[in-house]
């Protein structure tokens, strides 16, 4: 469920210009709740999850990211 909140962040937020911190996320899902009452429960968790175990899902979303991005390699 930490992993489809850090999803949700990242989809809302398309444009980080930056790899946010476990604090940065808290903060970005506060604002979610805020503005939408009927925001998904994954971003309850996520406020309730260590800085630790969120730190762990943002790795594993960019590790995700890299290997979706590389290039297959084109043989002639």
């Amino acid at each position: 469920m930490l992993a489809i909140a850090i999803d949700y962040i990242y989809q809302a937020f398309p444009n980080l210009s930056y790899r946010p911190r476990p604090d940065d996320v808290k903060l970005l899902a506060a604002f979610l709740q805020s503005q939408n009452p009927d925001s998904p429960a994954c971003l309850g968790e996520l406020m309730n999850s260590s800085y630790n175990a969120i730190d762990i899902e943002i790795n594993k979303f960019h590790s995700r990211q890299e290997k979706h991005n590389q290039r297959i390699p084109s043989f002639s």
